[in-house]
Parts: C-alpha cells; sequence; structure tokens
C-alpha cells in the first residue's frame, strides 16, 4: 500500500516491479473528464509505456460492463490492471481481471474462493474516500437478468498496489463526499459490532469511526487547501476496509445492495440513510459496543450508567453527522418504492453480508427496518 498526498506520480516506478509494460485503465467517463487520471496516466508515459483506457463504468456495474471491461483488456494486449475511481470501477476493474485468466462468465464465480486462477497483476486506486475497495478482496457485480447484486471474493483479488492519494479525492462533488464518507462510516461500525469481530479489526474500525466523525463536515465543504480532512477521510476509508475484509458486514449492506440493485439508489446514500436505523435494531445485542461509537464520535458518555441507554447516543450521533453533510433521513427521499419492502427483505436475507450482523434477522425484521426508514420513525427519541 502507498499513502499519500501526490503519491499517484510515483505509479511508474512500482510498474517495473511488476514488469508490466502495458496497463488497462478501468474507469468512468466522469473521472476521466474531471482529469483525475492525469497525473497517473503522466506517470505511465513518463516511465516509457503504453497504455489503454476502458472508461465504460456504470454505478452498481453488471455482469455485462464487467465483460465490456474484460474485452478490452483482451484486445489491448495489455498485462496489468489499473482500476481509478469508486468503488464501481475498483469492483470492475477487480471483476475483470477474474476473466482475464479464468474461462466462463462472471457469475459463475459467485461467492468465496471460487477464482481457480490467479489473476494479472492489479492496482487499485481510490478517487473517492469511501467503499475501501482497493485494500478488499471483495466486488459486487450486479446480475444484469435479475437486477440482484452477487458478491465474489477470493484473496486473489487483493490489490499487488493500492495506491491511495488524497489529492485525487479533491475534485467530487460534496453529495458524493458525503455519500461516500458515510459509506466509510458504515462499514467501520458494521465490522466493529460484526459477530466476526477481531480485536485488529475492532482497533482498525474504531479508528476510522472517529476518523469520520471529526472529519467528514471538513471533507465535505473542502475549498481547496485543508489537506488534513481529505487524507484523514482517505485513510479513514482504507481502515474501514481492512477491518471488514476480516470481520464482515451486516444488515445495513444486505439491505442498501437490494435498494440499490433494484432502484439504483446510490451505495453510499442508501447505506448513510439506512445506518442509524439498523443500529437501533441491533443495540440490545451489543450495548456497550454501541456506547463506544457514541464516545468515537464525540459524544459525552457516561460508562457509569446502564450502557443500553448510554448506548442510543450513538444512534443519534450518526443521524445528526448524517444531517450535518445534508444526507436525507428517509428512503422516501430517494428513488426507492415502500411497495417493494417485501420483495427487498426476502432478497436481503440472502445477502452474504447478513450473517455477520450481530443480531438475527427474519424478513419481518428487515421489513420492519425498511419501514422505518421510509417513515423517518425510531423506537427512541432524542
Amino acid at each position: 500500500m502507498l499513502f499519500g498526498w501526490g503519491a499517484a506520480t510515483e505509479l511508474g516506478s512500482y510498474l517495473d516491479e511488476f514488469d508490466a509494460e502495458h496497463p488497462l485503465v478501468i474507469t468512468d467517463e466522469g473521472v476521466r473528464a474531471a482529469g483525475v487520471l492525469d497525473p497517473l496516466l503522466d506517470a505511465i508515459e513518463a516511465s516509457g509505456r503504453r497504455y489503454s483506457v476502458f472508461d465504460g463504468v456504470q454505478p452498481d456495474p453488471t455482469d455485462v460492463v464487467v465483460h465490456e471491461a474484460a474485452s478490452a483488456y483482451d484486445e489491448a494486449g495489455a498485462d496489468l490492471v489499473l482500476g481509478v475511481g469508486g468503488g464501481s470501477s475498483i469492483d470492475t476493474a477487480k471483476a475483470a481481471s477474474i476473466l482475464a485468466t479464468n474461462d466462463g462468465h462472471i457469475l459463475d464465480f459467485e461467492g468465496s474462493g471460487n477464482v481457480p486462477n490467479d489473476p494479472p497483476p492489479t492496482v487499485f486506486v481510490p478517487t473517492t474516500a469511501g467503499t475501501g475497495s482497493e485494500v478488499g478482496h471483495w466486488t459486487i457485480v450486479k446480475d444484469s437478468d435479475t437486477s440482484i447484486k452477487e458478491e465474489i471474493g477470493d484473496v486473489s483479488l487483493l490489490a499487488d498496489l493500492a495506491l491511495v492519494d488524497p489529492e485525487l479525492t479533491a475534485s467530487a462533488p460534496a453529495p458524493v463526499k458525503a455519500a461516500t464518507g458515510m459509506d466509510v462510516l458504515t462499514h467501520a461500525i458494521e465490522a466493529y459490532v460484526s459477530i466476526r469481530a477481531q480485536s485488529q479489526t475492532s482497533a482498525l474500525a474504531i479508528d476510522s469511526v472517529e476518523k469520520v466523525g471529526e472529519y467528514l463536515p471538513r471533507a465535505v465543504e473542502y475549498r481547496g487547501g485543508d489537506r488534513e480532512a481529505l487524507s484523514k477521510m482517505a485513510k479513514a476509508s482504507s481502515q474501514a476496509g481492512m477491518a471488514f475484509n476480516g470481520a464482515g458486514l451486516g444488515a445495513v449492506h444486505a439491505v442498501s445492495h437490494q435498494v440499490g440493485g433494484t432502484f439504483g439508489v446510490p451505495h453510499g446514500l442508501a447505506n448513510a440513510i439506512l445506518l442509524p436505523y439498523v443500529m437501533e435494531y441491533n443495540l440490545p445485542q451489543v450495548p456497550e459496543k454501541m456506547v463506544d461509537i457514541a464516545a468515537a464520535l464525540g459524544e459525552d458518555v457516561d460508562r457509569s450508567k446502564p450502557a443500553r441507554a448510554e448506548a442510543e447516543k450513538a444512534v443519534w450521533a450518526v443521524r445528526r453527522l448524517a444531517a450535518d453533510v445534508r444526507i436525507p433521513e428517509t428512503l422516501a427521499e430517494t428513488a426507492a418504492e415502500r411497495d417493494a419492502i417485501p420483495q427487498l427483505a426476502e432478497q436481503a436475507m440472502d445477502d452474504g453480508c447478513l450473517t455477520g450482523n450481530p443480531r438475527a434477522t427474519d424478513p419481518d425484521d428487515l421489513a420492519d427496518i425498511l419501514e422505518r426508514a421510509f417513515d423517518g420513525e425510531f423506537e427512541t427519541t432524542h
């Protein structure tokens, strides 16, 4: 992992280590048009190499887009995959890298540990402080026939180099910074309360929570010059990615995958809205951990009082932070439709992320969470 302001300019020297002569850059049109690729492409050119660019990535990438990217890799005669962008671009790059060395349809590899041949060398460069995908071994691909997001995980999908340059996140619009930043918080909180949490993942997660609470509002309102806020958010994103890579996620992601897949609600936005409602649902199972989260978000907690009561402060701290960065309070303010709640709840029960949730769920529980998220209703009042 290479982290630092301006680190993108050092890409060329790392390509030497991978013995790569022709990278395929996988990104989206917005990143390319914004000029975010320029320092990376300049570094490739300065190293005397050719490159090709596939900029056809779409939000919530489908199997169709992944196969188009894989075809571009083959047609270019490339020997390294360079994924640049948000989670959609890096997920597309991971999935395309599978097809570079394995025959079949991308959804044939759904599940964990089903990639027989190692992909070619990969470099992942995030342009948002959000998914942490650059340090993870999972990719999410939407089935174009069913609109269900399928998960593919394999240790071979870990990047050969995760290049995290906070400067590349500066040009993202404020609403994108807000939604992706709340995605970081969701990763960190779900990893912290997961039934598979370990001491090392929890340490990364709670530190990430603290960073997001302190620096997200500053990063969203970035007007130039505040390197600290962008750098702290970029670090929080990678830390949260490492945390959930080991600890897994929970019901927020299980449900948001369905909301995003069915209605096209951006992943970070869906997570941001759902997070406090799921936290309230999980609170009885992990009150002490919720107190830790509240403290990390700057709440004045009294650990001599019953944890159950103090833990509620975590829910409201998250809701206030979301409001501060202009996140809608309800799913009714998005493209999601209430009539789909039963279907979304049933689909979420099959999502692998649900296995880490600290409180057991059934379709009725998830439907109730969704109802509350549409209505803006909490069981507790602040």
